[in-house]
């Protein structure tokens, strides 16, 4: 994967990311962070992702890796995210 390419994917990708990030969610998405990634030939590896706080950074491509923040909220108990590819 050349350098332009790299950079069209993340765009793309982090587009989507930062969309998904708008909305609480009744767990962490990583089924639609999959079918993201998937949708651009970039593949997340099964992983525990525990804690109502946590973070994560996690290789998907080459040379892209998947930046993941998560928190449950204490009064809904729903989950917000945060997540972007570098």
């Amino acid at each position: 994967m050349n350098a332009a390419h790299r950079r069209r994917i993340k765009r793309l990708v982090n587009d989507s990311l930062h969309t998904m990030g708008f909305q609480y969610h009744d767990s962490i998405p990583l089924v639609a962070i999959q079918e993201l990634l998937s949708t651009y030939d970039l593949h997340l590896e099964p992983g525990i992702y525990t804690g109502r706080d946590g973070h994560s950074l996690e290789p998907v491509g080459d040379n892209l890796y998947l930046s993941l923040s998560w928190h449950k909220m204490d009064v809904t108990g729903r989950w917000e995210i945060t997540a972007y590819v570098s």
